[in-house]
């Protein structure tokens, strides 16, 4: 379930994230997700996924992914169809994906996506194409 929000068209996080191929990752603009469990905290995480520009103002990380619904937190896009029937908080379940991501789950969800766009939009396009048309394109990357 977590590999398909992670991997949703309206939540690409790959598309940004650097993955470890030199052709996206010159044009990433995201740390790699493979570092993230030697580097942070999955509280922090939670916290950073449900709103990073007040963890960061300016950051080009859109806020807004996550909305809270009864005592849970809940994906703002559309879920993928493997959510039917799921009641449980996505913002943790995406978090713990990151935590247990290994490079060759990595690898398979990035060639799984499509980056052929990505690499003929010029830099401050790509940025906008990323954060989807509900974000502002404004600030730098963290």
């Amino acid at each position: 379930m977590a590999r398909s929000l992670f991997s949703s068209p309206a939540a690409p996080c790959l598309k940004c994230h650097a993955t470890g191929d030199p052709a996206h990752d010159k044009i990433a603009t995201a740390p790699n997700f493979l570092l993230a469990k030697e580097r942070l905290k999955p509280d922090w995480v939670e916290r950073w996924i449900t709103d990073p520009q007040a963890v960061s103002p300016g950051t080009s990380m859109p806020s807004g992914l996550f909305r809270q619904q009864n005592s849970q937190w809940v994906f703002s896009g559309p879920t993928p169809p493997t959510f039917n029937g799921y009641d449980g908080d996505h913002r943790k379940l995406l978090t713990d994906y990151i935590f247990q991501l290994t490079p060759e789950e990595q690898r398979r969800v990035a060639s799984s996506m499509p980056r052929a766009k990505a690499a003929v939009l010029r830099p401050t396009d790509r940025k906008q194409a990323a954060m989807g048309p509900h974000h502002s394109a404004s600030g730098g990357s963290r």
